[in-house]
């Protein structure tokens, strides 16, 4: 049997904005007090900022990476990194509702109210913007590499990656940071350590893809670049 065709990119691109959109309601439906005189009460600064932050990246990524990226199965399983880590798929089932949790504590549960400190909160909300801004810089980066099979085929250090060889995975960490300060949830806590060992565990697989594929030249970029943080780790 031959392989299946792609499906075609514009669909795609409209399907992931219609689902970013959709996550937003389901979020904010989350935070709505019924029966409250004040039913946004907990719609303020922090939680409405950090929605605004989690859909203009989501959005942009679909926008960016996507439309590049799913031009073929081959492609997409690269430039999402299914052809070496599927396991990712497993850890998404749990992180995504997991977010919803957070929200619903934040808004009703509030099961340690003590972590709710604006101070924390306004840092969350700071580290957001600069792992929403890393993502989109990255994303627009990554879309340029995969648009063509020439691209594709060379190894990316300019953009982001001259910083550092996962600027992807640094913007995840910082938002699921940013979010566990800003929502204030003792649940966030875990979800971000789940996070962690995950991209941990993914980076070593991705690493380990670099060097089958570009050899030497990876050796030589791994070398003088740090992982996620520029001289320190």
């Amino acid at each position: 049997m031959g392989r299946a065709p792609p499906i075609p990119v514009p669909f795609v691109v409209w399907a992931a904005t219609a689902a970013m959109l959709a996550w937003l309601v389901a979020a904010l439906a989350c935070l709505r007090q019924r029966g409250s005189p004040d039913p946004w009460a907990r719609l303020d600064l922090y939680s409405g900022g950090f929605l605004l932050l989690a859909g203009v990246a989501g959005i942009a990524q679909a926008t960016t990476l996507l439309r590049s990226a799913l031009r073929s199965n081959a492609v997409a399983a690269e430039a999402l990194g299914l052809s070496y880590d599927p396991g990712v798929l497993i850890v998404m089932v749990v992180l995504e509702p997991g977010k919803f949790v957070v929200l619903l504590d934040y808004a009703h549960w509030h099961l340690l109210p003590a972590l709710e400190q604006p101070a924390l909160q306004r840092l969350g909300l700071a580290l957001g913007v600069v792992g929403t801004g890393l993502l989109v810089w990255t994303d627009t980066w990554l879309a340029r590499h995969f648009a063509s099979d020439a691209a594709a085929a060379t190894l990316m250090t300019r953009g982001p990656y001259r910083l550092i060889r996962h600027p992807r995975y640094a913007s995840f960490l910082l938002l699921g940071l940013a979010s566990s300060l800003v929502f204030a949830s003792i649940l966030g806590w875990p979800l971000w350590l789940l996070l962690l060992v995950a991209i941990g565990h993914r980076m070593r697989l991705e690493e380990a893809h670099m060097r089958e594929l570009f050899g030497g030249g990876y050796e030589a970029y791994a070398g003088r670049t740090a992982r996620l943080m520029p001289g320190i780790y």
